[in-house]
């Protein structure tokens, strides 16, 4: 049954006002058109559900007011983990269940009392889903050389940073997925194990009993592990264990919030590392978001000369070193087509939203002109130059500044890159990264 039809049987259930259809072709329809939450609101008239779609929010359906208790009290007993009579506090709750088309999947919910009622929001983790495989998650040219270079490493920290939802759980698993091998014992710590994969030890912390990521830290060094993966580092104390376990032999990936990968050395300063540490021990800093990838079936060829992100994005290839910047165009294909569309003609590729032939809304991406998600990445590599401007207190600022001479590709670079050979357009690369001069 096609996505469209649940959404048919959806409205038939609020207009029936059954409870438990709701919640079934909800979860399938989150499900079936790839949602990562769900939100059931309530307003002073009305309530809605909206749903993200390659990280946007998109209203789903309205409903009245009416029964929205009883869509929150449902869900509540359903859970097993929620007072049905508390409505002053946030809940928290995991579940898992079964959509309609036989798909398990693990919900993580939270309740939050808002000035009206409850407000229930459902992280979706798809149980179906295979971890991809790191060529197909966008590491192209040199980040890819960088990331391949830094997985064959003995010892060390990788870093993986940005906000909640931006795909870094995926992009770790997919390097561990690269590096697992019968001949070395890889452990995990995380708070949900999201996927579980063949070969990896994977451990679920639970901070309610004492079971933290610091403790599973310091009791994993007897499990005789080569690799190590702590959901996140939160604290101090986490970090310092993370570096110790690096210094001892180990290769330890985690995760850290942070705004750029440059900006990763300043909070990690500022939680109390000392930079001989952070020299000694980290390899590489992953920064990285999730950019709508351009509807292959309505894409268009469209004139943004006047464009001022267009004329701000044209600027961000000057300060570029010639040489550098002509490997990094073999590295990643772009052909001579494609770099004078781009600098020469103007010229970008974007989605319609509408059909090519009929021009009636795009079956393919419902009329939003985008269709799936890719990465954006930017790597900081711990180079011998970086350790050393590290050891002699150069700050984040001028380290930063440094890397970008020397080649890296940041957020911004990755992200034109992908915009020349028709994979993004600038609306959406200048969506997670700032415009300094407009």
């Amino acid at each position: 049954m096609e996505p469209q039809n649940y959404r048919e049987l959806l409205n038939k259930a609020i207009l029936q006002s059954d409870i438990v259809k709701i919640f079934d072709y909800l979860l399938t329809i989150g499900v079936e058109e790839g949602a990562s939450d769900i939100h059931i609101e309530p307003f002073e008239n009305y309530c809605r559900i909206r749903i993200r779609i390659d990280g946007v929010l998109l209203e789903l359906v309205q409903y009245p007011k009416s029964f929205h208790d009883s869509i929150i009290s449902k869900f509540k007993i359903e859970s097993g983990q929620m007072r049905p009579d508390e409505k002053r506090l946030p809940q928290d709750a995991r579940v898992s269940a079964i959509t309609q088309t036989n798909k398990e999947i693990d919900l993580r919910a939270n309740t939050l009392p808002t000035v009206r009622w409850e407000k229930l929001v459902m992280r979706i983790v798809d149980k179906s889903k295979e971890i991809p495989p790191l060529k197909d998650l966008g590491l192209e040219g040199s980040n890819g050389r960088i990331i391949q270079k830094n997985l064959q490493y003995p010892n060390g920290i990788i870093l993986n940073t940005w906000p909640t939802g931006s795909g870094k759980t995926t992009t770790l698993y997919s390097c561990l997925g690269d590096i697992n091998k019968p001949e070395v014992n890889i452990t995990t710590f995380e708070d949900p194990v999201e996927n579980k994969m063949m070969g990896l030890n994977q451990a679920q912390v639970r901070s309610d009993i004492g079971f933290t990521f610091l403790s599973g830290l310091r009791s994993v060094l007897r499990q005789d592990p080569d690799i190590i993966m702590v959901g996140e580092i939160r604290d101090k104390e986490t970090l310092e264990m993370a570096m110790e376990s690096a210094m001892t032999g180990h290769l330890v990936f985690s995760t850290i919030h942070t705004n750029s990968a440059v900006e990763t050395i300043t909070r990690v300063l500022n939680m109390g590392a000392q930079s001989f540490m952070l020299a000694g021990t980290f390899n590489l800093v992953i920064a990285q978001r999730l950019g709508r990838k351009i509807c292959p079936h309505c894409a268009t060829k469209i004139s943004v000369k006047d464009d001022p992100k267009y004329l701000y994005a044209k600027k961000t290839f000057q300060n570029f070193d010639k040489e550098i910047l002509k490997k990094e165009i073999l590295l990643r294909g772009i052909t001579q087509a494609e770099w004078s569309d781009f600098f020469t003609n103007g010229y970008i590729t974007q989605g319609t939203g509408k059909d090519p032939k009929t021009w009636e809304v795009c079956p393919v991406c419902k009329g939003i002109g985008y269709k799936g998600r890719v990465g954006l990445y930017e790597m900081m590599d711990y180079t011998d130059n970086i350790r050393m401007m590290l050891l002699d207190g150069k700050s984040a600022f001028e380290i930063g500044k440094y890397a970008l001479a020397n080649g890296m590709i940041d957020l911004e670079r990755d992200g034109l890159f992908k915009a020349i050979q028709g994979k993004l357009d600038l609306n959406e690369i200048y969506r997670f990264v700032k415009i300094q001069e407009i």
